[in-house]
């Protein structure tokens, strides 16, 4: 299953903030012997903005995810995730900020419970 995350800006909320489509389970990532990719993608109204930071809230264990990787245009970033045993299951909650049209946006900071909008990755 591919492990892509759409981002948009939610103006219903104020202050607006990002929103991380997660339906589907696509920040659910299985075991594999091989690491995985995870990538987030601005979408929709917020298509022409770049990412600026993509910061753990609950750090995940050494080994288990690779370091952040900005795509070019910066619309983009992806990062690899080595779910290949049990010790590297797991879920870990993260805060994305972006800028679009000039201003900063960032993510709900999420509860460990989360919901549709929670910011979170799940190793099963």
């Amino acid at each position: 299953m591919p492990n892509n995350l759409h981002v948009t800006l939610d103006k219903s909320t104020s202050p607006w903030r990002l929103d991380i489509d997660q339906n589907n389970g696509a920040n659910q990532v299985d075991r594999s012997p091989l690491a995985q990719t995870i990538t987030w993608q601005l979408t929709g109204n917020a298509a022409s903005g770049s990412f600026d930071s993509l910061n753990w809230v609950e750090q995940p264990g050494a080994g288990i995810f690779g370091p952040p990787t900005l795509g070019a245009n910066g619309n983009q970033i992806t990062m690899s995730d080595l779910n290949n045993d049990p010790a590297t299951a797991g879920t870990w909650t993260y805060q994305l900020s972006a800028t679009i049209d000039g201003t900063t946006y960032e993510s709900d900071v999420a509860s460990v419970t989360g919901t549709t909008t929670s910011p979170w990755i799940k190793n099963n």
